[in-house]
């Protein structure tokens, strides 16, 4: 049986369309008003809106289908739980798992894993010096990531030659190459010098992860970006001048460059991890009022093209220890669409702009096929979102592993109700449905 949706509004990137979706094996099948019941299960949704089933293109479930490694923190059945109760219905693993995933059998690996999850799934490789015929031989992944600076994991890679072969091999691939900007240089020195003052205070992230030290990794991919031709995507920008300099980028005719941002950066500053200590710890860190705004600029005047949470959970015991010692990171892809959903209300943000930067957007630069529009023929992806409904982010009510969140007790209007992937409803009005999802499939 298929699934009529009644009396919508529905959204995608160019504007608003009041009309009924049927879905019939788990595609849309028709758009248009009206449409008759012929023994499907009707959903009336007058007054609601229904959004294209967002795609997270940066998440950190640490599952590596290898025991014994990160899924303490977080697996794909816990991390696509809550992506379900967010209005994600497609997420994409970042490789800094443990072990890395940065060879075809720990892809497959990690691939057997995710059958467990309820969202569609996808992954990246990572990039090392001695890979390349991995990244070759590997099927069906999303991209290259690189870590110009050290994060999560143990992935760094510093050397110029290095960089411009991966960024060679990329092009040679046509995959996008994806940068985690920080200059490692920098960051060393600055972490010696705080490390020299001799204190534990939380404000080091500051003091160790300078806005400087992403500008500089930022040109220096931009450069290399140009030399090779490669498609580049800047991972988590969080500053103002981050955002001039792809502006200016793009302005001089970089087609093939883009970037997103986070809801960390978008909601929170600096001033949060002064009070909240290391659950504000995150690579890069949370930056000031000024970078907040140019940041929304940027994603209104199309500099940035993409939001994702870079959901990165850690156990709260984790996050109570000592500064150099507590891990970076904070879980989000279970309210990402809630805090989108209050900036609609506040106006720093339309429901097109949400299908575009959290659907559609990354769907064209990932090449992920069915994904990203409600379209007939398309992918049943979709979330009900109620844009009148307001109550409290709660950690209680948090479906990861971690069981907090950074956004705890903020007052949120605008809400995800139903979400359903691939034609069938996996969450509903808190309740959560383990309905197996499918893996992404990427490419032309």
């Amino acid at each position: 049986m298929g699934i009529l949706i009644k009396n919508g509004t529905l959204i995608t990137e160019n504007g608003k369309i009041n009309a009924d979706i049927l879905i019939e094996e788990n595609k849309i099948a028709k758009i248009s008003e009206n449409i008759q019941n012929d023994n499907h299960q009707v959903l009336d949704v007058l007054g609601k809106y229904i959004l294209p089933g967002l795609i997270d293109m940066h998440v950190h479930f640490r599952d590596s289908g290898i025991p014994d490694g990160f899924e303490y923190k977080e697996d794909w059945l816990t991390g696509s739980k809550a992506a379900a109760a967010g209005g994600v219905t497609s997420a994409i693993d970042m490789p800094n798992t443990k072990p890395p995933t940065t060879t075809k059998e720990r892809l497959d690996r990690k691939r057997e894993a995710a059958k467990k999850s309820i969202v569609n799934y996808g992954f990246y490789i990572a990039a090392t010096p001695e890979n390349y015929n991995e990244l070759a031989s590997a099927k069906n992944y999303a991209g290259i990531k690189v870590f110009m600076g050290s994060s999560t994991g143990n992935l760094l890679i510093t050397d110029s030659h290095t960089l411009e072969k991966i960024f060679q091999t990329a092009k040679n691939l046509n995959k996008p190459v994806l940068i985690h900007a920080e200059d490692e240089e920098l960051l060393n020195q600055f972490a010696k010098e705080a490390k020299e003052k001799g204190t534990q205070n939380p404000k080091h992230s500051t003091d160790v992860r300078k806005p400087i030290a992403e500008h500089k990794a930022i040109e220096n991919a931009i450069e290399l970006a140009k030399k090779t031709k490669c498609i580049l995507h800047i991972l988590h920008v969080s500053t103002k001048e981050s955002v001039e300099l792809i502006r200016k980028a793009k302005k001089s005719g970089m087609k093939q460059l883009s970037a997103e941002t986070c809801p960390h950066y978008l909601f929170l500053t600096e001033d949060f991890q002064q009070k909240q200590g290391n659950f504000g710890k995150m690579n890069p860190p949370l930056r000031q009022k000024e970078d907040v705004e140019a940041l929304w600029a940027g994603l209104k005047d199309g500099t940035l093209d993409i939001i994702s949470t870079d959901h990165a959970p850690h156990l709260k015991e984790e996050k109570e220890k000592l500064y150099w010692e507590a891990p970076s990171g904070v879980p989000g892809i279970q309210t990402m669409l809630p805090l989108l959903l209050h900036a609609v209300d506040e106006n720093k943000i339309s429901l097109e702009d949400i299908a575009r930067l959290v659907a559609a957007a990354p769907a064209r630069l990932l090449k992920i096929k069915g994904k990203g529009e409600i379209k007939e023929g398309m992918d049943a992806d979709l979330v009900l979102v109620d844009l009148e409904r307001e109550r409290e982010i709660l950690d209680e009510e948090m479906l990861s592993k971690c069981k907090w969140s950074p956004y705890s007790g903020m007052k949120i209007k605008g809400w995800p109700l139903t979400t359903i992937a691939n034609g069938k409803v996996i969450y509903d009005n808190g309740k959560v449905y383990e309905v197996p999802a499918k893996e992404l499939v990427f490419g032309d």
